[in-house]
């Protein structure tokens, strides 16, 4: 068997997909990702290129840094626990849809077989291209010409990483400049350099509040601490985000204004959805089947498209 995948490589790491891959063990890759992350329970790139040469740990022969970073959320250049959890789902995701032919959800026989050659041939080293919204139509935000004309600085054409950070330092600037520069000299002086720096410790304290909330969110309710919630966990969630919006002293509990506030809240939603149903509820049995709940939410897109909000859409987005 080791001859089908080329060799020594195969021999270190016989199925690279096990555990790993497929099947996910969630359970035991977390245990080995603690112990490769240290004290502070993070993944350095040093600690990811000590593992790997150690063998036998949470890094694969065939992961790349450049490629686990890519899920790092917070920009600290680390990678937390659920930051590996969602890089090593996205990997099985694409695994399978590159190599579970009969689509079973699993990877066996000639399956495993391609899938492990692939991994180990480098296939799955880069991360998944990213592109904005605004630029869907052209491919990567960062392959565009014009951004390679500006910033390729080895003319190979293309941006690394390091050219990549340059060219996002130097927006950043372009940025501050054009929201800073008041009296528009095209410099920032003493005044202007301090607003500035206020405006960055502002979105660096917003950016810490919301990491440190997203973390506390699933210490209390991913129960299982698998790294995602399931049906009951994402209504526990979503009640924490409507109590949250009432809880307007933010001492973690509300109180006889703020449950009135939120059960009056909760009894306009109430009657504007009875209203819904009874606008939509075709056949008049009290509830809206699939089609007239398609129905119901083409309504709403259409309401947002005119620059309105849909009925009852002041309730939505409540979490933030």
């Amino acid at each position: 068997m080791l001859a089908l995948y080329g060799g020594a490589a195969l021999a270190a790491d016989a199925d690279p997909a096990k555990d790993a891959v497929d099947p996910y063990e969630w359970i035991g890759q977390k245990t080995l990702f603690f112990k490769a992350a240290g004290k502070d329970n993070e993944l350095n790139e040093k600690e990811f290129a000590a593992d790997k040469t150690a063998g036998k740990g949470f890094v694969r022969s065939f992961e790349k840094w450049s490629t686990m970073l890519a899920f790092d959320k917070d920009g600290k250049k680390q990678i937390d626990w659920l930051e590996a959890d969602a890089y090593r789902r996205d990997l099985r995701k694409r695994v399978l849809t590159a190599h579970d032919t009969n689509k079973d959800g699993k990877l066996s026989g000639d399956e495993r077989t391609a899938a492990n050659k692939a991994l180990l041939a480098g296939k799955f080293a880069a991360a998944p291209r990213r592109t904005s919204n605004r630029d869907s139509s052209r491919g990567s935000y960062w392959d565009r010409p014009e951004m390679i004309k500006q910033h390729d600085k080895n003319k190979d054409g293309k941006l690394s990483d390091a050219e990549k950070e340059t060219a996002r330092n130097a927006m950043r600037a372009g940025y501050e400049l054009r929201r800073y520069d008041a009296n528009k000299d095209g410099k920032l002086d003493k005044k202007e350099t301090a607003e500035r720096d206020k405006g960055r410790a502002e979105r660096a304290k917003r950016d810490a509040e919301r990491e440190k909330l997203r973390k506390e969110i699933y210490e209390k309710f991913d129960k299982n601490k698998n790294g995602q919630f399931d049906e009951d966990e994402r209504a526990a969630v979503g009640e924490f985000f409507r109590n949250r919006r009432y809880d307007t002293n933010r001492d973690g509990k509300l109180d006889k204004k703020e449950t009135a506030a939120r059960d009056k809240a909760s009894a306009e939603r109430a009657k504007r959805r009875a209203e819904e149903v009874k606008r939509f509820d075709k056949d008049g049995d009290g509830k809206l089947n699939e089609e007239e709940e398609k129905a119901h939410r083409d309504s709403h897109r259409g309401d947002r498209g005119r620059g309105g909000r849909g009925r009852g859409g002041g309730e939505q987005g409540g979490g933030r």
